[in-house]
């Protein structure tokens, strides 16, 4: 039925599963990498001009008559203190020449910010040395200006407003947050302390896992989450699951900086929380295994479930390419041809559509995998049906 296209997923699973390594898709090997842990801050810091070139360091030496990082009066941002860091502005300087460093505009910046913002700069070749670039960032969130002379007092008190606005914090509506019986607790940042700084003990501690709705890693696990949240409460399990959306909420009081998802931090009584550096799904068991002192019959039964995320990546895969290939033959039928371009997009908007109605979902990753096969036998007889009204109406035509 597929005419000579590329088969799904190109390399992206080698994040969960070296072993799967041959899947080759141009749409969902972009997709799947631009939303990987290190692509999310490689991305975020290419628009402010970083190199995250390592070991050499980020910038050539300096020559004489320019100007030496010392020298500046700011800190410089770079991949650790992006990654690490809330509450801030970065000023892109277009030179590093002593003469063309903006002063006066740095320090007009500086007198506005508002309490507990630190400004940062970095250095970006190339621009009109005229306009004075600055950037916002607090949580995922962030703003871009772009000014000809920020000097101008009506401006700046225009900005003054807008930075206090910005950086005023963002949390989400819980009346809106899904429950179920099996589901982790959703947490919002107006809730936080009370659900999880002081819910947390060390007795019974908190697990909470930080994600965005659009993150391709943190859809693929979400319905294994839920069956580990599940598990736990069937074993009597001291400890809890719980996730905070940080698309849609700013980062509370006591919860490490983090702007790569999933990420998971643990809370057992202190202020604040400790980050795991694990975050693929069998790493995750076995350091989950550690900290809840789970059997090794509740092992066995995480590991066999954390193999499983590669059912539902391969059925995800198909049912994308479904979908696709439906609406590529229907629009086949109106114009008569479908480039590679327009194939690919609709590759890729099958993907979106389908992560926005899987995300709200609250089965567990069993349920999933069975109603993943059912949407694919469904989807799989539509796209033969279309498939022969096509057929039928190139042999009336031709009749």
């Amino acid at each position: 039925m597929f005419r000579q296209s590329h088969t799904p997923f190109r390399g992206a699973y080698s994040i969960f599963y070296p072993k799967f390594g041959n899947f080759s898709s141009p749409p969902m090997y972009r997709m799947f990498h631009a939303l990987s842990k290190t692509n999310k801050r490689r991305t975020m810091l290419k628009t402010l001009g970083i190199s995250l070139t390592l070991g050499a360091g980020v910038y050539l030496p300096f020559k004489m008559g320019l100007l030496k990082h010392d020298n500046i009066p700011l800190p410089m941002i770079n991949e650790d203190s992006f990654d690490a860091i809330d509450d801030f502005v970065v000023v892109i300087l277009t030179s590093e020449r002593l003469e063309d460093f903006p002063k006066d505009k740095i320090e007009k910046l500086k007198s506005i910010l508002p309490k507990g913002v630190t400004l940062y700069y970095t250095i970006r070749k190339g621009g009109d040395e005229k306009e004075f670039k600055f950037m916002l960032y607090k949580g995922m969130r962030k703003q871009y200006y772009n000014v000809a002379d920020i000097l101008d007092d009506n401006f700046i008190l225009k900005v003054k407003e807008e930075m206090k606005t910005f950086f005023e914090p963002m949390s989400q509506d819980d009346t809106i947050l899904v429950k179920a019986e099996n589901l982790p607790e959703y947490v919002t940042l107006d809730n936080f302390e009370q659900t999880v700084i002081n819910d947390a003990t060390r007795k019974s501690p908190i697990l909470l896992q930080l994600y965005e709705e659009n993150c391709f890693l943190c859809f693929l696990m979400r319905p294994f989450i839920n069956s580990v949240n599940r598990h736990l409460k069937q074993i009597g399990n001291p400890l809890r699951i719980k996730r905070l959306n940080i698309e849609e909420n700013d980062f509370p009081k006591g919860c490490p900086v983090t702007r790569a998802t999933p990420t998971f931090i643990y809370y057992d009584g202190g202020k604040n929380g400790t980050k795991w550096a694990e975050f693929k799904p069998q790493d995750f068991v076995k350091k989950l295994g550690k900290v809840a002192n789970l059997s090794p019959c509740s092992m066995e039964y995480l590991d066999k479930l954390s193999m499983e995320i590669s059912n539902r990546f391969i059925l995800f895969g198909q049912l994308s390419r479904w979908l696709a290939e439906s609406q590529i033959i229907q629009v086949t039928m109106l114009s008569g041809e479908v480039s590679d371009d327009t194939e690919n997009d609709m590759y890729s908007r099958a993907i979106k559509m389908l992560m926005e109605i899987d995300m709200p979902r609250t089965d567990c990753l069993e349920e999933n995998l069975k109603l993943l096969k059912q949407e694919i036998d469904s989807s799989e007889r539509d796209c033969i049906a279309i498939a022969q009204i096509m057929a039928e109406e190139i042999i009336r035509r031709q009749g």
